[in-house]
């Protein structure tokens, strides 16, 4: 992913199945081309053991992340013929809502309301479910209070390398193609995205988008970060000026921990200084 928000490629691989020691294979060619500055520090993954066991063995110092699309995917199979559709549509809200606690104390309080209304409706063994196949094994893969900590880019499913995969699989005119022409369609898709990059790049560099220009504290950046970052920090901005914001713990920080720009509560400092000037620049470094 760029700072502009766009998915690149940085390796394609054929497999015959989805074994451990295909996995095992292609992990360990990945890491051949890369130096060891270049190793990731985050992958994001389904919960396929095989797959899990390859990137220990490869990857050992990176952190393992589990893709929610795909846990909510296993919790539909499982539970949603329990539920009528209004019920499970509020029951999918607040199962998100869990996903997205900000700390631990916020997590808590929120397990505890998905606990009380899957009691209240009589539902327990969905809840225990919830528990014991991921919530007591894997909240540390995919809450965010955890996940955050570290630089992922709000990174929370797979869903960027399924679209690319799908995008690959519409340039293949048949389910019958030779190595060679594979190469070619991986080729195609590559350049595409190279086109895409440098062109939203070029854009970062020369447009200012309109509410940018009405909040001060981003008049040093413009033109000088990605309109993507900027945006974040505008978003993080307004969120501080609704009075959503709180210093330390409750800020939760996570814009800081997971992207590497200044949150709420950091603004805020940076905002109380007194020379403007100074502001500016701090908020471009940080950025």
């Amino acid at each position: 992913m760029t700072s502009t928000n766009k998915s690149f490629t940085a390796a394609c691989a054929v497999i015959s199945a989805e074994k451990s020691e295909n996995y095992l294979w292609v992990l360990q060619r990945i890491k051949s081309m890369l130096a060891g500055c270049m190793e990731p520090r985050v992958i994001l993954k389904d919960r396929d053991f095989a797959l899990m066991n390859a990137c220990e063995q490869v990857f050992p110092k990176a952190h393992k992340y589990l893709c929610r699309f795909h846990i909510q995917q296993n919790i539909n199979k499982n539970s949603k013929k329990k539920f009528s559709d209004k019920e499970w549509k509020e029951f999918v809200r607040t199962f998100w809502t869990l996903c997205e606690s900000t700390t631990e104390e916020i997590y808590r309080y929120n397990l505890e309301n998905l606990e009380a209304q899957l009691k209240e409706a009589d539902r327990e063994q969905v809840f225990d479910y919830l528990k014991k196949s991921w919530l007591d094994p894997y909240r540390e893969k995919f809450v965010s209070c955890w996940i955050n900590r570290t630089i992922n880019f709000h990174q929370t499913t797979t869903n960027r390398v399924e679209s690319m995969h799908a995008t690959l699989k519409s340039h293949f005119p048949s389910h019958r193609n030779t190595l060679d022409k594979l190469v070619l369609y991986v080729d195609h898709v590559v350049d595409k995205q190279y086109t895409e990059i440098r062109s939203s790049f070029e854009t970062s560099l020369r447009k200012v988008m309109t509410h940018h220009k009405n909040q001060p504290m981003l008049a040093y950046i413009l033109r000088k970060v990605s309109i993507y970052a900027i945006e974040l920090l505008s978003m993080e901005l307004k969120r501080k000026e609704d009075g959503l914001r709180a210093y330390g713990a409750n800020c939760g920080c996570q814009l800081f921990t997971s992207c590497g720009l200044p949150c709420a509560c950091r603004l805020e400092k940076l905002e109380n200084k007194a020379n403007p000037d100074h502001t500016h620049r701090r908020v471009l470094e940080e950025a």
